[in-house]
């Protein structure tokens, strides 16, 4: 009988330290829902007189790399982008999954959808937003000088919803919104409702929302797909691109400063980085 051949030990692999954003640093949150992680970069050098921007991200788990990458990346020739400096913060939940969906569904929202079963708890919006008024604002004013008149809140598909809604019921909580993909079909009359109230401040706020073509119905690729017609039932009833155009205009009548864009060949999915990009611009013009 021959003998086995001769395998070679195995060396471990080698440890390598994991990969970090340069300049970026996490601080953990005791919040309404439990634990929080808050992301944060601070451009470097000093800041100008009235403090810089604050861009704050909801869904951090999931955008915030995307969100710091394009604001650097401007930030680099601001003068030709019309992206300039800014403090890029991010709400995360603990973990690494892009997205929890019971905690989210809960921070978000003022109550159950008005039109769809409730998936996960719900009706937390309060509390959360009065730990973003609270605890995040003051340490972030802790670290960082914040120019209290450009203070940003963006927000996506259910955190769009949520952008709306603060930008309604509460808009001295931020000065300018971004909501892309925003969940409107969630509660949009309270949404109107909330825009029924006489608007105040210093200013009028910058308001931008974009979405994606396909986010309505469906992309070529999927029409083939065994749940194509579930699939687009579901969007048909949802709305997403009419209901996101109708907000604009709702929003316009306010007398705030509004951009809506629907953005080809996109979809829930890969409209964020454009339509970042495209918000940014508008949010952190001079």
């Amino acid at each position: 009988m021959a003998a086995p051949p001769c395998v070679p030990e195995m060396s471990p692999p080698p440890a390598f330290p994991p990969v970090t954003l340069p300049g970026t640093e996490e601080h953990g949150l005791e919040g309404p829902g439990g634990a929080y992680r808050l992301f944060l970069a601070i451009p470097p050098g000093e800041p100008p007189p009235g403090g810089f921007p604050l861009l704050l991200l909801l869904d951090a788990n999931a955008s915030f790399a995307t969100l710091l990458d394009i604001q650097r990346q401007g930030a680099q020739r601001a003068g030709a982008t019309r992206i300039g400096a800014a403090v890029v913060a991010g709400i995360a939940y603990p973990g690494d999954a892009p997205y929890h969906r019971e905690r989210r569904g809960l921070d978000y929202t003022p109550g159950p959808p008005a039109a769809e079963p409730a998936a996960h708890p719900s009706g937390g919006r309060d509390a959360f937003l009065a730990m973003l008024r609270g605890p995040v604002a003051a340490l972030l004013g802790q670290r960082c000088a914040i120019d209290a008149g450009r203070r940003v809140l963006i927000g996506h598909s259910l955190a769009g919803f949520f952008t709306l809604d603060v930008l309604a019921h509460d808009p001295a909580a931020f000065t300018d919104y971004v909501a892309i993909s925003p969940s409107v079909w969630w509660d949009k009359a309270r949404l109107l409702r909330g825009l029924e109230t006489p608007r105040g401040g210093a200013r009028a706020p910058r308001v931008a929302i974009g979405v994606g073509e396909w986010e309505q119905g469906l992309a070529p690729w999927e029409a083939a797909t065994p749940d194509a017609a579930r699939t687009a039932g579901r969007r048909g009833r949802r709305a997403m691109v009419e209901q996101a155009r109708d907000m604009a205009g709702r929003i316009v009548a306010t007398g705030a400063e509004t951009r809506f864009w629907c953005f080809p060949e996109e979809n829930h999915g890969s409209v964020l980085p454009i339509a970042i990009s495209r918000a940014l611009r508008f949010v952190l013009a001079p």
